[in-house]
């Protein structure tokens, strides 16, 4: 059953770990990108602001025209030509990838004026730009030229009072910064590849893991619902017979059927109290039992529950002990706290021979108070020991059938000083006799 859900949350935790890794890229590119684009933008506009205040020979070093050499003849010359053709294009694609800052002013024709770099490339200057600055307006681009180039191309018009009489262009490769753009989008494919590798086999190990202690607890509900019907089935089936065995027979009087009618308020009384066990056990749980604490006096509590004890331990013929420090008290429930100790004190009286003594003792311990149950009874097996406080737990299923109990009292006992903040643990040998040990810490106040 809950393997299917382990999976599903195995994929639904690789999901989210990849979306989480392609947001984060996603937003880390955008973020980049628009900080880098306004890193160009200011230097442009710095330098063609600089450059509208005086000459761009001044921005710039290098020859205004290139001159190439046409006075020989013949197939050498064309073929030094176009050598040196080819040798000027390579230093102008190094001059634009090399991110520097270009400056090319055109007049109010369009026609280049100054070109300090000495730059001739296709596209170069960028048209579209010139003429939105002849029309009186900067305009900011990114360009891709025919050699695959990215640029960012600011162009501003130059005017003359009043009027354009021409335009200043700034290109800036954006190699470098595509590169930084390319490394982010790289490593965040990378970071999805990985997180689909990475985060599917480890959430489905660590969904397996976690659903460990679900299995445990459903498989324990699971038990629980089973010892609980087979619980109620047994004196409803109990019931049933003694009812039938009344009914076969309908000439007899009352008091013929008398011991079937016992029989049947007998299992009756036990399947209310297993109720009743029931519904407390379900109230801790849920952690829907309110406490009424004050302040009470613990050694008053285990004398009142003592002598209301006496008559089962007399009819045992057990004698019941008391050791109390004088003025122990605590902030406790006191109906809470007196259930926990009938419940310790019947188990003792019920497990310990005739002849035999159960002590009840309240101390006092630093910060802690102490109440313990002490018999002298048979004592618990030390392999059964860690499962005295399991619900259902019968280490003497017939006796405790022969004496009415439901194997949930202990388990009852734990939760109620549970929520009340403190343990309960209990100490056993075979043929020595058991003590159980709750302790309740002091609230301060």
């Amino acid at each position: 059953m809950f393997r299917h859900v382990g999976r599903r949350l195995a994929i639904l935790n690789t999901i989210i770990v990849i979306v989480l890794i392609a947001a984060i890229g996603i937003l880390t590119y955008g973020v980049l990108r628009r900080s880098l684009q306004q890193e160009v933008d200011q230097g442009l506009e710095e330098r063609l602001a600089t450059a509208l205040s005086g000459s761009l020979s001044q921005e710039s070093s290098g020859p205004a025209v290139r001159v190439t050499s046409d006075d020989g003849e013949g197939d050498d010359d064309h073929e030094e030509d176009d050598e040196h053709e080819d040798d000027d294009h390579d230093e102008d694609r190094e001059i634009v990838s090399s991110g520097d800052t270009i400056l090319i002013r055109v007049d109010d024709d369009g026609q280049i004026v100054e070109n300090p770099r000495g730059i001739d490339l296709p596209g170069v200057p960028i048209d579209p730009g010139v003429a939105e600055a002849l029309a009186g307006e900067t305009d900011v681009r990114s360009v891709t030229l025919s050699d695959g180039d990215r640029m960012r191309v600011m162009t501003a018009p130059i005017f003359e009072d009043g009027e354009v009489v021409g335009a200043i262009q700034a290109l800036r490769s954006l190699g470098e910064h595509e590169d930084q753009l390319e490394l982010v989008r790289n490593m965040t494919v990378l970071g999805v590849v990985l997180g689909f590798i990475v985060a599917g086999p480890a959430g489905y190990f660590l969904s397996r893991r976690a659903m460990i202690p679900i299995n445990a607890a459903f498989g324990r509900q699971r038990a629980f619902v089973a010892d609980a019907s087979h619980e109620l089935r047994t004196p409803l089936t109990l019931i049933r017979a003694n009812a039938e065995y009344a009914r076969r027979k309908p000439d007899q009087t009352v008091s013929d059927v008398m011991p079937s009618l016992d029989n049947i308020v007998r299992e009756v009384d036990g399947m209310s109290k297993l109720v009743s066990d029931l519904l407390m056990l379900a109230r801790l749980d849920a952690g829907k039992l309110e406490l009424d604490r004050s302040r009470r006096d613990l050694g008053e509590i285990a004398e009142s529950v003592v002598e209301s004890m006496r008559p089962l331990a007399d009819s045992k013929e057990v004698e019941l002990l008391l050791d109390i420090q004088p003025n122990v008290t605590a902030e406790v429930d006191r109906p809470r706290i007196e259930q926990v100790i009938r419940i310790l004190l019947d188990n003792a009286i019920r497990h310990t021979s005739a002849g035999g003594e159960v002590e009840v003792g309240i101390s006092a311990r630093g910060s802690a108070r102490e109440i313990e149950v002490r018999d002298t009874g048979a004592g618990i097996d030390p392999d059964e020991l860690p499962l005295v406080f399991e619900r259902f737990s019968r280490l003497d299923s017939g006796r405790a059938r022969e004496h009415g109990g439901t194997g949930l009292g202990l388990a009852i006992a734990r939760g109620l000083v549970e929520q009340h903040g403190g343990d309960i643990s209990i100490d056993s040998r075979l043929g020595e006799g058991t003590v159980v040990t709750v302790r309740i810490p002091e609230r301060s106040s």
